[in-house]
């Protein structure tokens, strides 16, 4: 059986390079994987305490009796209310956390991968272009490609603030559901929308169905004019910013080399 170094030693050197090159690319592309996997399982470790938060919401919501000067349809619009503002909360933090996964492990994959490119670049300058191995000159384009790719990746797909207005829409739902929470006590009080009848001795608390129907109405569209608001699919993507080959050449030199490039591998 043929071990993978002998394989590789009695290749062309067109093959050599091609084997080098897509191997490091799917190199990085499995540990991003894992990074992504590991900084997504952070990211829900984090977020776990609004997700008990948001169960909290759910078992009181479910718990609330209906008030007793209620009609049964509108008990249920509030329920309706929640539900699509629960749901759609799960959906931001779904992204959220997604985009967070992908900025971290695209940076930290950045971060490893110039590490390396800079080892890489000293061997070749120091053997020269012409003479370095068909092997290392693979292996320093692969790196320049993924360190260029990961430079662009974050600023691109706006990794950071798609995570931002991700968790600001959360929060806002969040807000949303409490603030029904708060009607649903007001509902549930027994001076809500009611006045003194003076008519009885001694005087008691009467309901005012008008009023209270009123006040009901305005709640309901209250909640759904909010509902509507924060409707909205936060993904920005900013593809003018690889403009033209040369940032792509500034992204490898600022990556690769520090304090400029004295050996005249990447173009300026």
């Amino acid at each position: 059986m043929i071990s993978p170094i002998n394989w590789y030693r009695n290749q062309t050197d067109p093959t050599k390079a091609v084997s080098i090159f897509s191997s490091t690319v799917l190199f990085a592309l499995l540990l991003f994987l894992l990074l992504s996997s590991q900084m997504g399982c952070l990211g829900d470790n984090a977020m776990e305490p609004y997700k008990e938060s948001q169960v909290l919401i759910n078992n009181y919501i479910d718990s609330l009796e209906k008030p007793a000067n209620m009609q049964g349809k509108y008990f249920d619009v509030f329920r309706t209310q929640h539900k699509i503002l629960s749901t759609r909360k799960k959906h931001y933090l779904h992204l959220g956390v997604i985009f967070f996964s992908n900025y971290y492990g695209v940076i930290i994959l950045l971060i490893l991968f110039s590490c390396v490119g800079g080892v890489v670049l000293f061997l070749v300058a120091n053997q020269g272009w012409a003479n370095a191995s068909i092997t290392l000159k693979a292996l320093f384009l692969a790196i320049a490609l993924i360190v260029a790719f990961c430079g662009f990746f974050p600023t691109v797909f706006k990794q950071q603030e798609n995570f931002d207005e991700n968790l600001k829409s959360y929060m806002s739902y969040t807000k949303a559901e409490v603030n029904i929470i708060n009607q649903l006590c007001k509902l549930n009080s027994p001076y809500f929308a009611a006045a003194l009848d003076t008519n009885q001795r001694p005087a008691a608390w009467v309901i005012d169905s008008s009023v209270y129907y009123r006040q009901l109405d305005s709640m309901i569209t209250l909640n759904e004019t909010v509902i509507n608001n924060l409707t909205n699919y936060v993904l920005n993507i900013n593809a003018k910013e690889v403009k033209s080959m040369a940032d792509v050449y500034r992204m490898i030199n600022n990556q690769l080399i520090s304090t400029g490039d004295s050996t005249g591998l990447i173009p300026q």
